[in-house]
């Protein structure tokens, strides 16, 4: 089953990467990310962490309404976290939001 999640990021810091936790692998539970979006921003860079591990770094203008998500393919095991958020290059500080749709495995 596809499954969806929503995030609002904190404030966001001009020259700062602003992270929180969206998904983590729980005892008994494995999750595969397939997707995840958010509003085109020029100046900022989407970035998603699996552990201490980067796996996106992406200006987040690349997400159009024509195209409005990334896909991924993202294992999350027990014991995993994934965290997302965006670095700010000089744009607006406001908190966005980062939605990721993923399915149980």
């Amino acid at each position: 089953m596809l499954r969806y999640k929503r995030i609002t990021t904190a404030t966001l810091t001009d020259g700062a990467e602003t992270i929180a936790e969206i998904l983590s692998g729980i005892k008994g539970k494995k999750y595969t990310i397939v997707f995840i979006s958010s509003a085109p921003l020029a100046d900022m860079y989407l970035r998603v962490y699996r552990n201490a591990e980067q796996i996106v770094d992406a200006a987040s203008i690349i997400m159009t309404t024509a195209a409005p998500i990334l896909k991924m393919d993202l294992p999350v095991e027990i014991g995993s976290t994934v965290r997302v958020g965006f670095y700010n290059n000089g744009a607006v500080t406001t908190a966005k939001q980062i939605t990721i749709g993923y399915k149980d495995n």
